[in-house]
């Protein structure tokens, strides 16, 4: 499944809604199922960033709230723009937590942190939203989400977890030439995930000769780069803008 058909949303659509989002009127994050979800995970193993995005949104079809903000913020840490987006508009209108405009701009300022036009454009909607105060907690709190969820470190945190899975790649049943297989009813990372549905494809892997060639198509372990440059290329063509309106303040603040 096309990893583009997991964000469908517009900022119009978003912004406009009322602050207290309910939880039987939570955002749509996906137009996925739950089982194409699912289906998604094994493909996914390996890149943390992905893989905790999938687990969040899965969380997050069955109202498992805290559950799936716990996963967004994991796959945040490894420096997923999609989740940082989603935490922006979970805080933002308070779906399953309270409403917190001002985590909800940071999370936003973070996801558009690769100038991503339309991540910019939501950002910017919601900045002008904000109070004179808020704007002023944001410069206050800012600095130490960026410590922890920016490129600059997550980044780097992602490539290694990347890299080490590569590394520890030894032997298959199914197709990776050096690739341990967990059997079914296993942890994944150590963790059992089984409140979010995940069964026993969820620990198989996809069919791949090689680490380089598992990697391949973004650039392999060598240029992750062009990994990231594929990730926002799929983000660029999944997020949607509606028409923003001209605002002017005096009181505006440097970001």
């Amino acid at each position: 499944m096309p990893i583009a058909r997991i964000v469908v949303l517009t900022a119009a659509l978003a912004l406009s809604q009322a602050p207290e989002a309910r939880a039987a009127d939570a955002l749509p994050l996906t137009d996925a199922t739950f089982m194409e979800l699912d289906a998604m995970l094994p493909s996914l193993r390996g890149r943390p960033n992905e893989e905790f995005r999938v687990q969040g949104l899965k969380a997050y079809q069955q109202q498992h709230y805290p559950d799936a903000i716990s996963r967004f913020q994991s796959a945040a840490t490894y420096a997923d723009k999609y989740s940082q987006h989603y935490l922006s508009l979970i805080y933002w209108h308070g779906v399953g937590t309270p409403v917190d405009r001002v985590r909800g701009y940071i999370w936003s300022d973070l996801a558009a942190e690769r100038g991503n036009p339309r991540l910019l454009a939501i950002r910017e909607k919601m900045w002008a939203q904000l109070s004179s105060q808020e704007q002023a907690r944001v410069t206050a709190d800012g600095a130490e989400f960026y410590a922890r969820y920016g490129d600059d470190v997550a980044k780097p945190r992602a490539e290694s977890e990347i890299r080490r899975f590569a590394r520890n790649m030894t032997g298959s049943r199914v197709g990776y030439r050096n690739q341990q297989v967990d059997t079914g009813g296993g942890p994944v990372n150590g963790a059992f995930f089984s409140e979010v549905g995940s069964n026993a494809a969820a620990y198989a892997v996809s069919v791949a000769g090689s680490a380089d060639e598992l990697y391949g198509k973004e650039g392999g372990l060598k240029r992750l780069d062009t990994y990231w440059q594929e990730q926002d290329r799929l983000l660029d063509g999944t997020v949607e803008v509606g028409e923003l309106e001209t605002v002017r303040r005096s009181d505006r603040k440097p970001r």
